[in-house]
Order: C-alpha cells, then structure tokens, then sequence
C-alpha cells in the first residue's frame, strides 16, 4: 500500500466523520494517527461504514466523545476506557448506545461456570468494534451488547469461519426470532438470546458467499468491505 493510497483511505474516512459524526478535519486527523496500516486502519474504516449506516439508515444521531487524554483512536485490546475516542448514539435525543474499538467482553461461559466469573483468560475475549448500550463499565456483559464486530482485511480460511461460530456461542445462544433494537441495518430482528448482532467485514469476499446462509442461522452477517 503507498503512501497516497493511505492518505487517501484516511481522507475517506475523515469525510465520513465529518459528514455524519460532526468531526472536524483536525481532529480526524488525530482519531486517525495510526500505525498499523493493515489491521487497524481497516477497523477505522469500518468504524466510517457503521456510523454512515446508523446515520443514513436508522435516523441516528452519532455524536464524538472522550475525556481528551488521549486523541487518537484505541488501538490495543482492554476492558472499556472513556479516555480514548468513542462515539455516543442518540435516538431523538436519548441515548441510544455507544460505540467503542477494540474492547474486551465478558463470555457467556464465564457467568455459567464455577468460580468468579472474569477471573481466567477465557473468561473474555475482545472485540474490534462493540455497539452497546449507554453507560457501561469494564467489560460488557453479552446483553449489554447490541452489535459485535469483527475486522478482518486478509485472506480468509473456512477455520476463520469456525472460529466465527466458536465466537458466537460466546455471545448468545440460538433462539427463535428477537427484536435487536433496530428497524433495518443490520437488522430488525436476530436468532440470538441475549439478541446481539454477530458482524464480519473483510475485504475477501469471494469466500462469504460458501459460508452466509449457514452463519445467518446463527445471527452473523458476513460483510464484504474494502478499503
């Protein structure tokens, strides 16, 4: 990837931050001071497609905030931190959610096992991006989740889309229909209890279309997105 394709990505996302988030072309430039040019600026621009679908689709409102400690975007996993980035999401002037990178939630086993809960390490597991609902702390349990996002801007293997169906299990359990919260994108109602909505968006979409149908019986939505 050269330099004026970068920057050219990176003025991509910018407009959309701009357009739909109100954020200044300054302070993009700081969200968007980015060193790992591969994997986590494709989470930016993934970041850029969800927001335009909250704004253009759901009638959302999606508004920048944070503390201001730090200016650029989180770039390493961990349990919640409102002193990086994030953005709020509001519904006729409620809130609605939040929108964080790459945090840490709590498993669904974890609650189900013997034990304190969170104290091992597979008693959480991270996610690129997370939709949830307002306020939460630490890391979020699976029904304070609303969207669960995976970014992948590689080559995919069918081991991919198995560890994907693993991941869900950590989430939610199969279920008949469930309202999400949503009126379209991604989708009104979901097969999920607790009813998160499972996403993948990878910039291979040659493979999505031999695994879409078996993953929407679990509530994941392959999305093919490039850069």
């Amino acid at each position: 990837m050269t330099t004026a394709q970068i920057d050219q990505i990176k003025d991509d996302i910018s407009a959309v931050l701009r357009k739909h988030a109100k954020v200044s072309l300054s302070r993009s430039k700081g969200l968007l001071n980015i060193s790992d040019l591969t994997g986590k600026l494709y989470e930016a621009s993934v970041l850029a497609e969800v927001i335009e679908k909250l704004v253009t689709v759901e009638n959302l409102t999606v508004r920048l905030a944070g503390s201001g400690k730090y200016l650029k975007l989180k770039q390493k996993g961990g349990p919640i931190s409102r002193d990086y980035p994030y953005f709020r999401i509001s519904q006729g002037g409620q809130p609605f959610a939040e929108l964080f990178m790459d945090i840490y939630f709590t498993t669904l086993s974890s609650s189900r096992r013997s034990g304190a809960p969170g104290s091992r390490r597979g008693d959480f597991h991270e996610l690129d991006l997370a939709l949830l609902v307002p306020d939460v702390k630490s890391r979020p349990e699976p029904e304070e989740i609303l969207i669960a996002i995976e970014c992948k801007n590689t080559t995919l293997q069918k081991s991919t889309i198995r560890e994907l169906l693993g991941f869900r299990r950590e989430l939610s359990m199969l279920s008949g229909a469930e309202d999400t919260g949503f009126t379209n994108w991604p989708a009104d109602t979901i097969p999920a209890d607790p009813p998160s909505i499972h996403m993948l968006y990878t910039t291979h979409g040659s493979i999505l279309s031999h695994y879409r149908e078996n993953c929407e019986v679990f509530g994941i939505k392959l999305v093919h997105h490039s850069m």
